[in-house]
């Protein structure tokens, strides 16, 4: 089973910018993908449409580094699955923001491996197969560096699973809470980006709301 995870958690990392951008990478798709794959999109969709709200307010503009959803998104679903229950929703959440911070890490270190290779290039006698296959490798390392990401998610993911699961000490409602003021915070971010309290205190207010009365139920 890692196997095949492993290697859709190298496609999705491809889509977040090496190839097509097609935005299935985004933990809503990617979630939906890897709970379909093993057996229970509802569950796969519940994980994503959870870690969407986390990743919302990352923009991937300019240098910018953000936190990498797509691998992330399979090893978040996959642990949730294995657990069971409101702790494996709870540990798979933590798995998969543990390894988005991890992915945008080895994000960095892939691009600047990229831009030493190309820098050391000799121009003067690049040709267009040259060029093709420079391209092609630099595509083929973003395919590996998520794979392997998503693979030593799933393994270390798995082991914490092992001894966590059956030890989880929080009930039910404050599991829940939890994780609806995590995403809160998150979302919370996103008032900057649309002009601020001052012209946005509505929305803001009507989300609080929302959010209490989530916790609440």
């Amino acid at each position: 089973m890692s196997l095949p995870l492993a290697l859709l958690g190298g496609l999705l990392a491809l889509d977040a910018t090496s190839v097509g951008q097609f935005m299935v990478s985004r933990p809503l798709v990617a979630g939906t993908l890897a709970g379909w794959w093993l057996g229970d999109p509802t569950l796969g969709l519940e994980v994503g449409a959870i870690l969407e709200l986390f990743q919302l307010a990352g923009v991937p503009a300019g240098g910018t580094r953000v936190p990498e959803s797509g691998p992330a998104s399979v090893v978040a679903v996959a642990v949730a699955l294995s657990a069971g229950g409101l702790a494996g929703l709870a540990l798979g959440l933590a798995a998969g923001l543990a390894v988005s911070e991890i992915g945008g890490m080895t994000v960095g270190w892939q691009r600047h491996m990229v831009a030493r290779v190309f820098g050391r290039t000799d121009s003067r006698s690049m040709t267009a197969p040259k060029l093709t296959a420079l391209h092609l490798s630099a595509v083929l390392l973003d395919f590996v560096r998520g794979a392997v990401v998503t693979a030593a998610g799933l393994v270390v993911g798995g082991w914490l699973f092992g001894v966590l699961a059956s030890r989880w000490p929080l009930p039910y409602e404050t599991t829940v809470a939890l994780i609806l003021i995590g995403a809160s915070v998150h979302l919370g971010a996103l008032l900057r980006g649309f002009g601020g309290w001052k012209s946005r205190r509505a929305v803001f207010l009507v989300g609080l709301v929302a959010g209490i009365v989530g916790a609440y139920l």
